[in-house]
């Protein structure tokens, strides 16, 4: 299995964004994992804002065990407002919040064990799909925090593919030495 998580997305435009998470071996996590412990998303991008999502499979803390609790986190130096919808199932709820800068917002309590068991996909494989459609309403980014986010963004582009070149450059280095080491 790839990893944890199968992670996809669609813009429909630039302040609305369907992110779709589908964690892998959920029932597992369900029933062993603690309180608190939790499947984070990756970062996403709506606007100038970057989001990401909180999973938590037995509850984020001792008092919501035996639920499913999710959250939408802002991972911005600035608040946003933000209509979304999640979606487990047939089961949906609707956020309409203002969120503070780097916090959370969602539900400790989404959903208890027994409602996802019978999902076709948790029952079939043991997955859960979660799925927020989110629309940006309003966002505090003033000239400067914009452009700090986008040198940042430039700068993590650069580094990744500076770490793609390294990376191809060590395979054939690899390969050269091993070459060379080869008995004829």
């Amino acid at each position: 299995m790839p990893g944890i998580t199968e992670e996809w997305k669609l813009h429909s435009s630039d302040i609305n964004l369907n992110y779709n998470i589908r964690i892998f071996e959920f029932g597992h996590k369900m029933k062993t994992w603690r309180a608190g412990r939790k499947v984070h998303s990756l970062p996403f991008q709506v606007g100038e804002s970057e989001f990401s999502l909180a999973i938590y499979p037995n509850g984020d803390c001792k008092e919501n065990r035996g639920n499913i609790s999710v959250f939408l986190r802002n991972r911005n130096d600035w608040d946003v407002r933000v209509a979304c919808e999640l979606s487990v199932g047939t089961q949906s709820f609707k956020l309409f919040e203002q969120i503070g800068s780097n916090s959370s917002h969602g539900w400790p309590k989404y959903c208890d064990h027994d409602d996802v068991r019978d999902l076709d996909d948790f029952r079939d494989y043991g997955h859960l799909t979660v799925t927020a459609d989110i629309k940006l309403i309003w966002e505090e980014v003033t000239p400067m925090m914009k452009s700090t986010k986008s040198e940042v963004s430039n700068l993590k582009r650069k580094i990744d593919a500076l770490e793609g070149t390294m990376t191809s450059k060590l395979v054939s280095l690899e390969n050269l030495v091993a070459k060379k080491l080869k008995p004829t």
